[in-house]
């Protein structure tokens, strides 16, 4: 594959085997600069799933500390309620 210039973007054209994973032509798509200089593509359809299984991994990696901020929420609020 090349990086092509149209007009005034570069283009890169993908093969036609790959629109059964969901990159066929009209469909909107998310392109990410990663750290290292590679580019992840990622239709937008599956932008949302993405999304949650990120936000259920940091979960499970910080509950502890979440849990722990729950519970001061839920004294703080309680304290504020009694102090009305």
């Amino acid at each position: 594959m090349k990086i092509r210039r149209s007009g005034n973007s570069n283009v890169v054209a993908l093969p036609h085997d790959l629109e059964q994973l969901g990159y066929a032509p009209g469909v909107s798509v998310l392109v990410d600069a990663l750290p290292d200089g590679e580019l992840r593509i990622i239709p937008a359809t599956h932008l949302r799933e993405l999304i949650c299984e990120t936000g259920r991994r940091v979960i499970a990696e910080n509950r502890e500390a979440l849990d722990i901020l729950a519970e001061h929420d839920r004294g703080a609020g309680s304290a504020v309620a009694q102090a009305q």
